[in-house]
């Protein structure tokens, strides 16, 4: 898999294609200035909202188009690093060799996804410090959403309901 940067004619809105042997399996569209993320696939299009919180805001909250809290993440730049729970489930990642973006459980050397980044970014080169928090959750939840899909009994969970 790997992410590819697909210019846009506005400079607020960042559109990724998520690729896989040629053929495109989710598109990813960051709006920095509203701190959104469209994501869509064949079957599913979604909105999700990127916050921060913490005490210098160091963490990156996920929240799905009805405004619930369906995810956290922890990153850390120096070491190109981090942590992201969605929906009651925790993995890792890292950044490797400067150019892979690798998701694992337990182990990096059992991962569940590797995505190649070098066609990611508009510049050359990636570096960890290169990415904000904000674009690293676009990443994430979209390579998220992809791997792990909710089942239909989850996704109704998720859905309010009206009050009468």
């Amino acid at each position: 898999m790997k992410w590819v940067y697909v210019n846009q004619p506005s400079a607020y809105i960042r559109k990724y294609e998520l690729t896989e042997d040629g053929n495109t399996k989710l598109v990813i569209k960051f709006n920095l200035d509203q701190q959104t993320v469209r994501i869509s696939s064949e079957e599913n299009h979604r909105l999700f909202f990127i916050g921060k919180t913490g005490l210098w805001h160091n963490k990156t909250i996920l929240k799905n188009e009805y405004g619930v809290e369906i995810g956290r993440l922890a990153i850390d730049k120096v070491h190109g690093t981090g942590i992201i729970e969605m929906e009651g489930k925790r993995y890792n990642y890292t950044i490797q060799n400067g150019s892979e973006l690798v998701i694992f459980e337990n182990s990096v050397s059992a991962p569940f996804a590797v995505c190649d980044m070098t066609e990611a970014p508009s510049f050359t080169s990636l570096s960890a410090t290169k990415y904000s928090n904000e674009e690293y959750a676009c990443f994430l939840l979209g390579i998220c959403w992809y791997l792990f899909p909710l089942t239909p009994a989850e996704q109704t969970e998720y859905i309010p309901t009206t009050i009468a």
